[in-house]
């Protein structure tokens, strides 16, 4: 009986000792899940938090980049007449700051551009009608100059059908994008009207199915049958929804200004360019006199109400790259009557 216990016991010890193995395996199996989790855990808000100050501080640079661009446009020294020479207008095509001489930042891997255009010297699609909301007309010399620019675009040979499925594998050219765009913009339902011009397409639509009222922004467009992507891509840089119906001879690139009128030629463009880029560009004692010399007085007289020599709204847009990000800015700012204040900040966007 003594044997027989003493085995049992033996047995038992050694059943017990392999679960205690077990359950200890387990706990220190589970011990170092706990410590990686955590250590894991801690790694990711060490990042997260690191994100997060560094698109703080991206920000903060951005907006002071912003504010660098309105200091440039206050220190024009010629703020009546806008041309390429201007201080701010370096910055037109893009351009990085020198980040440890203008803003004192020397932080490594910092680099920082910024962008100024003026609205003045890009089309303004809104120039098509003129006159309050209930009483808006067809402005035909920007009607058929906007048709003329989306001519030099090459949309009558894109070859782009309509997105919006509104009108299937229908291909709007150039001249049915004005119309279009009119409807659009109009306060009446129906189609846009005129003997020498294209008919629109409001008519044959179910009602309300365009707003009646002046585009507010350039991304509206993508929503208007016609206004493809590839089409978008190249009309957002170069054509304002703001409220100027002139264009900035001395800024405007050679499309827009050739599309001012019918009888202006490339040579023409040409000369108006190189003119502008002397040391003293188109101003409002020369612009009569020099323009009618390149295009004639009946050519400038047909023009003279749609273009100007200054720029009153700017598009800024600055980029940071912190690290392995970017960040981006845009801001629109606007002169002040007062030439001592900074141009004031109009809508500021951060993507």
């Amino acid at each position: 009986m003594r044997s027989k216990s003493a085995s049992k016991i033996r047995l038992y010890s050694h059943h017990d000792q392999g679960v205690a193995l077990i359950m200890v395996l387990f706990i220190v199996a589970l011990c170092s899940i706990i410590v990686i989790n955590l250590t894991y855990s801690s790694y990711l808000e060490s990042r997260l938090s690191n994100a997060s100050i560094k698109s703080l501080q991206a920000e903060y640079l951005l907006k002071s980049t912003i504010n660098f661009a309105r200091i440039l446009v206050k220190e024009d020294t010629s703020p009546q007449v806008d041309g390429p020479a201007d201080i701010w207008a370096k910055f037109s095509l893009g351009q990085a700051i020198p980040v440890s001489e203008y803003l004192g930042i020397t932080e490594p891997g910092l680099n920082i551009e910024i962008e100024i255009q003026a609205e003045e010297a890009k089309i303004p699609l809104r120039g098509i009608l003129t006159g309050d909301s209930a009483s808006a007309k067809v402005n035909k010399k920007w009607r058929d100059a906007v048709m003329r620019y989306f001519q030099s675009l090459n949309f009558d040979q894109d070859g782009q059908k309509d997105h919006t499925n509104t009108f299937p594998n229908r291909v709007f050219n150039a001249e049915e994008l004005v119309a279009v765009l009119v409807d659009y913009m109009d306060k009446d339902s129906d189609s846009y009207q005129d003997d020498d011009f294209t008919p629109g397409v409001e008519g044959s639509l179910e009602a309300d199915f365009f707003p009646n009222r002046r585009i507010r922004r350039i991304g509206e467009l993508q929503t208007i049958p016609g206004f493809t992507p590839l089409r978008m891509r190249q009309l957002t840089p170069t054509t304002t929804v703001f409220r100027n119906n002139r264009i900035n001879i001395n800024l405007a690139n050679a499309n827009i200004i050739k599309s001012l009128h019918e009888d202006i030629t490339d040579a023409e463009v040409e000369l108006i360019e190189e003119f502008r880029n002397r040391e003293e560009p188109f101003n409002n004692q020369n612009l009569r006199t020099e323009l009618t010399n390149i295009l004639g007085e009946e050519v400038y007289n047909d023009i003279s109400s749609m273009i100007t020599v200054k720029s009153r709204w700017f598009q800024v847009t600055a980029k940071v790259d912190y690290g392995t990000t970017s960040y981006f800015m845009r801001s629109y700012i606007s002169r002040s009557n007062d030439p001592n204040e900074l141009p004031r900040i109009r809508s500021v966007e951060l993507f």
